[in-house]
């Protein structure tokens, strides 16, 4: 039974605990969309390098274009270039690839693969790295490339 003059709503006190409760969730929510973000950053940069390395190595490897194919990186952008040298290179050839300015990319040096026998120019070890999350792409002296 109700009782006479008694109204029907939410006290102070409830209407802070639902908050609360809310802004709980919300925080964990956002942390955990957070750590997927950077999850695919991680996986989809490993993915973007690993595809543009084999990429200059199958052109190399074919003769495209009669050169060899390298892979350069400056900060935030993988360039696949025509030549052995990044610096004398046609860039009408050039295909760029964005990597996440949130992905800390280290240990690259400039490659190249030789034309017709797909071994690279130097064997490389590269570290992606984001939020805690990080591995190495290697390329061997006989052009295997391996991923994380």
């Amino acid at each position: 039974m109700k009782r006479r003059g008694a109204k029907s709503g939410l006290t102070l006190v409830e209407l802070l605990l639902v908050l609360g409760i809310f802004s709980v969730l919300g925080v964990g929510l956002g942390v955990g969309a957070f750590s997927l973000l950077f999850q695919s950053y991680f996986t989809n940069t490993v993915e973007r390098v690993v595809r543009t390395l084999h990429t200059a190595q199958i052109y190399s490897l074919s003769g495209r274009n009669d050169s060899a194919w390298g892979v350069h990186y400056e900060s935030g952008m993988i360039v696949l270039f025509k030549g052995t040298d990044y610096a004398s290179r046609d860039p009408a050839f050039d295909a760029l690839t964005g990597i996440p300015e949130a992905v800390a990319v280290t240990g690259w040096n400039d490659l190249y693969f030789d034309r017709l026998r797909g071994v690279p120019s130097v064997p490389l070890s590269i570290l992606i790295e984001i939020s805690g999350r990080a591995g190495t792409i290697s390329v061997n002296e006989q052009g295997g490339i391996s991923r994380p």
